[in-house]
């Protein structure tokens, strides 16, 4: 749907449904998360560390009109410690991380129609999230139609990147003749949620990526990409389950492309002790695939939620590692009875899902530990520390033209979270 046919549709169904309740009423929320970091990830013990305060503040205010209209606005200012040259300096940081309004039950339809900008995340976030240990988070400009509730099915148009100006007069010289593509991305799906039982709750899905880049050089879109995929989260006493499985097709600059991604986790609960055990399966490219894509790409999920707390490079397939990533792991938090504390340590066995060059597949091994104090109710005060030592694959990869990376490396922070 092009981006006109959407303002119209939008003040079409404005206009229907103020029409018919005016109450107004208010609510307002906020939220500061400060985190600072101590960064030594480039396994070599001959660097310093960096070191660096990242900030993200955020005030939202909702206007409910009556029961058909719901307003959102969130102003977020978004920051590193110290970036602006001066201090009389701004590097106008502040901006709009979501506005959008909620439309509920236009013209007596059971829908719920959601337009502007806002956070898109579903599931375990594994596909689609908004990104918040970010300090900036992720958001979208779109159309949202939602329908159900026990079954709830979102349909979605989503802009990643629109290259059109906008005119404030029309200027017959500004309209190509003959008219010619420009460039634009977006993504358009559909997200099903349903829950067969108390016990078990399933999302399936399909969503279509592109990237209308043409020009006088480029006369194709470099990404058509369609991902299809289910999920199922299951809940039995003391154990509880996590399946994502998902598959993708289509073209990457003019690459068939055939991947897949697939995990599985087994929680069990003891008391105030939580075990659980998984693996991920994310699959890459070899160098002899030509004219072949094979690296599952996941540009939109929660990057740091995945694959280790240090957020490597190869959590990315498109910009380093196309080899894809294997994750065997083990999780554990632990949670007192009347204690303002619980405590987390994961186990991360990491390797490619293809052999390098040299015939590796061995990333490494991560330890990541988390200790988390709520201090009041919305207020949680959280330390991290991890270790990776780099197995052979990563070794080569990280090797500079100063020498090699074979240290083990490390990172930890500590993040203050505050919600109202």
């Amino acid at each position: 749907m092009g981006k006109y046919k959407i303002l119209v549709f939008i003040a079409l169904l404005f206009s229907a449904a103020v029409a018919q309740d005016t109450k107004v009423t208010w609510a307002f929320d906020g939220q500061i998360q400060l985190r600072s970091e101590l960064d030594g990830r480039d396994f070599s013990n001959k660097t310093y560390p960096l070191t660096y305060t990242l900030s993200r503040i955020r005030l939202g205010a909702t206007a409910n009109v009556g029961n058909s209209v719901s307003f959102y606005f969130q102003a977020q200012d978004s920051r590193v410690f110290g970036e602006e040259s001066a201090i009389s300096t701004n590097t106008k940081n502040l901006d709009l991380h979501q506005g959008y309004v909620k439309l509920i039950k236009p013209f007596d339809l059971p829908i719920t129609a959601q337009a502007g900008r806002f956070t898109v995340a579903y599931g375990d976030e594994r596909f689609f999230s908004s990104s918040e240990w970010s300090y900036i988070g992720k958001a979208w400009d779109g159309l949202r139609l939602s329908y159900g509730s026990t079954w709830k099915v979102d349909v979605f148009a989503l802009t990643r990147k629109d290259s059109v100006s906008y005119l404030t007069a029309a200027d017959p010289a500004k309209y190509s003749y003959p008219a010619k593509s420009v460039y634009s991305a977006g993504v358009y799906g559909a997200w099903l949620t349903f829950a067969a039982d108390k016990q078990n709750k399933f999302d399936a899905f399909v969503y279509y990526d592109v990237t209308r880049s043409k020009s006088s050089n480029l006369d194709y879109d470099s990404l058509q990409l369609t991902t299809a995929g289910l999920t199922h989260a299951g809940s039995y006493d003391n154990l509880s389950t996590q399946f994502d499985g998902a598959y993708q097709f289509g073209k990457n600059n003019k690459r068939d492309v055939s991947a897949y991604l697939l995990s599985l986790q087994v929680f069990y609960k003891l008391d105030i002790l939580k075990v659980g055990l998984g693996g991920d399966m994310i699959s890459g490219s070899s160098g002899g695939a030509k004219g072949k894509y094979y690296t599952f790409e996941t540009p939109y999920n929660a990057t740091h939620r995945f694959l280790g707390y240090m957020d490597y490079s190869f959590k990315n397939a498109s910009s380093k590692y196309l080899l894809g990533v294997n994750d065997i792991y083990l999780t554990s938090t632990v949670a007192p009875v009347n204690c303002a504390f619980n405590f987390g340590l994961n186990l991360h066995h990491l390797l490619t899902n293809k052999q390098d060059a040299n015939g590796s597949t061995a990333l490494g091994d991560e330890v990541d530990l988390t200790v988390k104090y709520e201090m009041i109710k919305g207020t949680t005060l959280t330390w991290g520390g991890s270790v990776f030592v780099p197995g052979n694959s990563l070794k080569t990869s990280y090797t500079t033209t100063k020498g090699n990376r074979n240290d083990a490396a490390f990172w930890s922070f500590v993040m203050l979270t505050a919600n109202f």
